[in-house]
């Protein structure tokens, strides 16, 4: 076996991505042998690094988030050009689960009775036996047997294991040559995905599952003929995925309907019966008490450029403090008794680029304000951070994310205050 930590990847080629019309592609592409990964330009990535491979990973789980989406430009393309469905996570599960436990094998025991096989006499006792002229004789033998499901499925896990290290054996330092390759055309993939299936409806073992979960996930991948050679893993917009990585840090609030502001329409066709508009929907909701924090995920370029016309639009503006006025108008006198709305901007950047220079996960860079409203309440300003885009990727999934919100929260409580000092001071 071919296993080679810390070398440098062949014929890979990264691509730092600006989010720019036809520069917004994040993911992975493979042609033939060559390795093109694209990632946000926000995404601290070091070719170099001896985490490079592990940064990889990181951010391509992150695609998986994109199922959810029913945007189109987010959703998520997995596939191998004009074949089957590229199964990253799969392929990711079998070669840890390979390098953690080798080769299949099945260590559920099936028993049948009166076969030939190696007799189990624990099993065959439990039956009723017969007495006869003082001998105590059991009738039925219970014998241990191995079937030709046990081989194929041995067969079908070489062969996951081998196409899962073709397509993605680079990102730990493996390559399959030492995998004998059997034959695979669309009669095997058919058996394959049978005997799969059928094994699954007979396992009680959960891990057992899990493995034929994702061999099924492969092998339903797989091109018939066995010659696929370019895949695509990934998304035309990342912008879904930070945001919903952003809810996932920070929202505690999972019922969204009483935060969103609805319109209606009167029409003279219809005698003005009110006719219900849109929603708008705020990315975020962190509540803390009686106390509303409404969070605009915004996956601009300004943590990057640092350039402010990178920063959210008026209409952005807008929307924020909109979402600020309902609140404190419907959800503050009902259930959520909410008396209290802060507003803020959250957006990608590089802590360690040099014109942010930063140790901090989360950056307070200032605020917005209308100049329609006389800014007397707290939720007429969006005070804006910026968050380390690896820090986000990396922490997500995790269940306690208590240091980043509670840094958060007394962030924008503090900037808030010194904001309202510096308007009384003008």
């Amino acid at each position: 076996m071919s296993y080679i930590r810390n070398k440098q990847i062949q014929n890979f080629h990264p691509h730092a991505v600006t989010g720019k019309t036809d520069d917004s592609f994040v993911g992975l592409r493979i042609i033939g042998n060559q390795i093109h990964f694209y990632y946000p330009e926000t995404y601290r990535f070091d070719v170099n690094a001896e985490s490079v491979r592990a940064d990889i990973i990181d951010l391509l789980r992150t695609i998986n988030i994109a199922k959810t989406s029913s945007s189109e430009p987010s959703q998520m393309n997995n596939k191998m050009v004009n074949k089957g469905e590229f199964a990253l996570m799969s392929y990711l599960w079998v070669i840890k689960d390979y390098l953690a436990n080798s080769f299949y094998v099945n260590r559920e025991k099936r028993y049948e009775v009166n076969q030939s096989g190696r007799v189990n006499w624990k099993r065959t006792m439990q039956s009723q036996p017969i007495v006869s002229n003082g001998n105590i004789i059991y009738p039925n033998i219970t014998v241990e047997v191995k079937s030709n499901v046990d081989n194929i499925l041995v067969d079908i896990h070489k062969y996951c294991v081998k196409k899962s290290i073709d397509f993605i054996g680079w990102l730990f330092g493996l390559n399959s040559t030492f995998i004998e390759s059997k034959l695979f055309n669309s009669a095997v993939k058919k058996l394959y995905i049978s005997t799969l299936k059928k094994e699954l409806e007979r396992t009680f073992d959960d891990d057992k599952k899990l493995r034929l979960k994702h061999l099924l996930n492969v092998v339903v991948g797989l091109d018939s003929s066995d010659k696929s050679n370019e895949f695509v893993y990934g998304v035309d917009h990342y912008s879904y995925i930070f945001e919903r990585m952003i809810d996932s840090i920070f929202s505690n609030v999972r019922d969204m309907k009483d935060f969103n502001p609805t319109a209606k329409w009167q029409l003279v066709r219809n005698n003005y019966r009110e006719t219900k508009s849109s929603d708008l929907r705020p990315d975020t909701i962190l509540l803390q008490g009686t106390t509303a924090f409404v969070l605009d995920s915004k996956f601009y370029r300004f943590g990057y450029t640092g350039v402010e016309s990178d920063l959210p639009e008026t209409t952005s503006i807008q929307k924020q403090i909109t979402y600020g006025d309902f609140i404190k108008k419907n959800a503050g006198g009902k259930k959520y008794q909410i008396t209290d709305v802060y507003n803020a901007f959250l957006l990608p950047y590089d802590k360690e680029r040099e014109i942010f220079c930063s140790k901090d996960n989360i950056q307070y860079i200032g605020f917005a304000k209308s100049t329609w409203k006389d800014n007397s309440k707290p939720h007429e300003y969006v005070h804006t951070f910026l968050i380390d885009l690896k820090h986000v990727v990396k922490t997500w999934n995790r269940f306690n994310h208590d240091v980043d919100i509670q840094f958060l929260v007394e962030e924008i409580k503090k900037r808030q205050n010194e904001t309202v000092d510096m308007q009384l001071r003008h």
